[in-house]
């Protein structure tokens, strides 16, 4: 029983080491912090155009919530 939980942790030790020093696949950490903030304004500023639009149709809660993330992708 023992022997079972040993190799089962070893297992997962030498299955997380590899995946925890592999380089992120996100090109998001070569962009600088200003084009992050740029981008993050810009995303914002659409989820407030499509939560307003929402509003103004005067959508119950989960139609508006579907009506913004259908906004937000078409707005892409």
């Amino acid at each position: 029983m023992h022997r079972i939980i040993i190799l089962s942790a070893a297992a997962v030790i030498s299955v997380g080491i590899p995946a925890a020093t592999a380089e992120p696949l996100s090109p998001a950490s070569k962009k600088s912090s200003g084009e992050i903030a740029a981008a993050s304004r810009l995303l914002a500023e659409k989820q407030e155009s499509c939560r307003l639009e929402a509003k103004r149709q005067k959508l119950a809660l989960f139609k508006r919530r579907s009506f913004v993330r259908q906004c937000m992708k078409d707005k892409t």
